[in-house]
């Protein structure tokens, strides 16, 4: 007789750690163009590895600024806040747009770079990255009407941004 394999089925919302932390904590998306440096605040994403690479996935947008600074940079940093020190600075960085104002200076915060990509300085761990798959989301794609109802009910789709790991940075 073979070895026996016993699996206890776990609710992924009690894992806290490694690849199955579902846990949705805010970070922050950060690329340039030139001079003109944005964050965007988001709690969606993720790591991986694919096309032999380990990667980063971000989800941005079309419309916001940020999305347009990757689009032009092919990079950004993914920035992992203290989410207790900086609740009221990611509150503010989700409620205004870097196309009307320097979000990042009337945040207080700073911008450091890791081989010309920025990055928000005051972060506890940064990862840097080089886009290598951009895809918007398709409507006809998306099988599950109760997400089109709760999160595209407007039509504003997000791009799908794939990218490899260049550096990672910790405190």
């Amino acid at each position: 007789m073979g070895e026996l394999h016993v699996f206890q089925p776990v609710n992924p919302e009690e894992i806290e750690t490694g690849p199955y932390k579902f846990v949705g904590e805010k970070i922050l998306i950060t690329a340039a163009d030139g001079s003109k440096v944005n964050t965007m605040c988001a709690t969606w994403g993720g790591v991986g590895y694919i096309w032999d690479k380990r990667v980063t996935f971000v989800f941005a947008r079309k419309g916001r600024y940020t999305s347009e600074l990757i689009n032009a940079s092919g990079e950004y940093s993914i920035s992992f806040m203290n989410q207790e020190k900086y609740r009221g600075t990611l509150k503010y960085l989700q409620m205004v747009s870097g196309r009307d104002e320097d979000k990042i200076a009337n945040s207080r915060l700073n911008i450091n770079y890791d081989n010309g990509i920025p990055f928000i300085d005051e972060a506890r761990e940064i990862i840097t990255c080089k886009v290598l798959y951009q895809r918007e989301f398709d409507e006809d794609a998306l099988i599950d009407d109760e997400i089109k109802k709760k999160f595209y009910s407007e039509g504003s789709y997000h791009i799908l941004f794939i990218g490899e790991v260049k550096n990672i940075l910790l405190r």
